[in-house]
């Protein structure tokens, strides 16, 4: 019996000292992956903050004629002689001043995270996240394959280990964006051209990109990832189901519910990943009910990172904003609503505005919206639905006078409907063929904080 005994625990020990040969939740397959549950706690989060912040938030320019136009993308666009971008930067810095003399003229002066997480959470976000490296190959955290890195360069600082600490003092979930390829890392272009901070490697995948996302992960634990830049080649050149079994499986040892978005190579997109990303639009083709959970995510103007030549109007007014809210969680989207601060480290004014009044509206209506789930109508006229257990919301965008009609819901008889921050119950009545008419009387006032957007509370089973 004590052979038996012993031989049983030597076994044990044998097998937890050799990792390689305890079984791994997640295997390197597109079966395996897609076989990850995408967390409740997004599903229910539906509003995140995003930031895109770095070394481009010092020319901060993009030209404003486009619908869309990325200042983060000023590294690239300055080499391209038909973008405006090159006419800009060489009359104002001048033809031999090169995207890497703005390093040391980064300074995050008044980069203050604790500041950025409790704005987070007066926006109404659940969770938030940032840039960890961007197309133009700059680190936001000590890595130790390249010097080309915040803590070595620029603002001489681990700006990711403080970003996690404050948003996890806040109770936010907390993420990471991280793009695959750099625009002109000669470990990815084979050119041979001046980089600075760069260690020498044999290959730009196998020694360099992947052991920085485990790197990451080892350091800071995030509970996502947003990745992108992939769209250069197939995922078998990126080797991304390698990465996302290494990052699912060091999470489940963790107990940590983690989830990605759906950049893993060319042509990927909307194909695997715990998350659809669209960017700026998700109307077209997205009419009916998604059944996979999606994010739209776009800033308040018309770029990521920080635009100096942004005016008020290229901004979302609070009321677009909101709208756009409203009828994305209808659909089964979260909203990744994303600011670039400036390269001291300041959110704008005109991206500050309209993410509080969304706070604001969100302290009345948040039922409506977090902790929901999409309804099996979306959309009927001007009202959006969502439902959460026995009851549905109806968020109208527009106000409707004395009487509010719905087609689509049916109370359970007895049924007390309100509107969100107004108190009392409100009269209302059914019939085949009207539907369901919800009287607001004209003397009863309606809610503060509510100018935008109105929701009732209707109980249906």
């Amino acid at each position: 019996m004590k052979l038996k005994l012993a031989c049983l625990m030597a076994a044990f020990t044998f097998l937890f000292a050799v990792p390689n040969l305890v079984a791994q939740p997640y295997q390197a397959t597109w079966e395996s992956l897609d076989s990850h549950k995408m967390p409740d706690w997004y599903h229910d989060a539906k509003i995140g903050l995003s930031m895109h912040w770095g070394v481009y938030a010092v020319p901060a320019w993009a030209p404003r004629e486009k619908e869309i136009s990325y200042a983060e993308w000023y590294g690239r666009r300055m080499m391209e002689p038909k973008n405006p971008t090159y006419t800009y930067h060489r009359k104002k810095y001048g033809e031999s001043f090169t995207y890497d003399d703005f390093i040391p003229m980064w300074k995050a002066e008044s980069y203050k995270p604790d500041e950025w997480a409790k704005f987070a959470k007066q926006m109404g976000a659940k969770y938030m996240f940032i840039t960890s490296k961007h197309h133009d190959g700059f680190c936001l955290w000590p890595t130790k394959y390249t010097d080309r890195n915040a803590m070595k360069m620029g603002p001489k600082k681990d700006i990711l280990g403080e970003y996690f600490k404050a948003a996890r003092k806040e109770g936010l979930k907390v993420g990471l964006y991280y793009s695959l390829y750099e625009w002109f890392n000669p470990l990815y272009t084979g050119k041979d051209i001046p980089y600075s901070g760069l260690k020498k490697v044999n290959n730009y995948v196998d020694d360099f990109m992947i052991p920085q996302i485990k790197e990451l992960i080892d350091l800071y634990h995030p509970d996502f990832f947003f990745f992108d830049g992939e769209w250069d080649h197939p995922e078998p050149f990126w080797k991304m189901k390698e990465v996302v079994a290494y990052y699912y499986n060091e999470a489940a040892k963790r107990n940590q519910e983690v989830f990605v978005n759906d950049r893993f190579g060319k042509e990927n997109r909307g194909k695997h990943g715990d998350l659809y990303n669209v960017e700026y639009s998700y109307e077209k083709g997205n009419e009916g009910l998604l059944t996979h959970k999606w994010s739209f995510w776009q800033g308040i103007a018309k770029t990521f990172g920080y635009n100096q030549d942004t005016d008020m109007e290229d901004c979302l007014s609070p009321k677009q904003f909101i709208d756009k809210t409203i009828d994305g969680v209808a659909r089964n989207g979260n909203f990744d609503i994303n600011v670039g601060p400036t390269a001291a480290g300041l959110i704008p004014e005109y991206e500050q505005y309209p993410l509080l009044k969304l706070g604001e509206w969100l302290k009345v209506n948040g039922e409506a919206i977090y902790g929901t789930r999409p309804w099996t109508t979306q959309v009927e006229g001007d009202a959006r639905f969502t439902s959460k257990g026995e009851f549905v919301f109806a968020t109208f965008l527009k106000w409707q006078g004395e009487e509010f009609k719905l087609k689509a819901v049916k109370p359970l008889e007895g049924s007390k409907i309100t509107m969100l921050g107004v108190p009392g119950e409100l009269e209302w009545k059914w019939n085949t063929a009207d539907g369901l008419t919800i009287v607001y009387p004209r003397d009863k006032a309606r809610p503060t904080l509510c100018s935008y957007a109105w929701a009732f509370k209707i109980q249906v089973k």
